[in-house]
């Protein structure tokens, strides 16, 4: 069976964090593809308004252009706190790669 695959837009792709290891965290994607029998973001399914089960769908977030990347610079980015940033749809997509993009240069940690 074919995951179900939408676009939405956002706001932001990144998200101040509450955790100990970083300062913002990114997820360009909501879900995943391939469901790994031990992951620990599955949780996330019961925020998503998806009835399919957890791996048999993906959000792909759209967002505006980051306008002050520079705001960012020293700061620690935990990419894929609750998803894949790297799931095989990102060959298609290509969300975690424009984000890098526009981040580039900037001095992240």
């Amino acid at each position: 069976m074919e995951p179900i695959i939408k676009v939405i837009e956002v706001k932001s792709v990144l998200t101040k964090s509450n955790l100990p290891v970083s300062d913002y965290s990114i997820n360009p994607y909501v879900g995943c593809t391939h469901a790994c029998k031990y992951c620990y973001a599955s949780f996330m399914k019961r925020f998503t308004n998806h009835s399919e089960e957890w791996g048999a769908f993906l959000d792909v977030k759209y967002w505006p252009e980051i306008r002050k990347p520079k705001k960012y610079a020293g700061k620690e980015l935990f990419f894929g706190s609750v998803t894949d940033p790297y799931n095989p749809q990102e060959e298609t997509y290509k969300r975690t790669r424009s984000l890098l993009e526009q981040l580039k240069g900037v001095g992240l940690n």
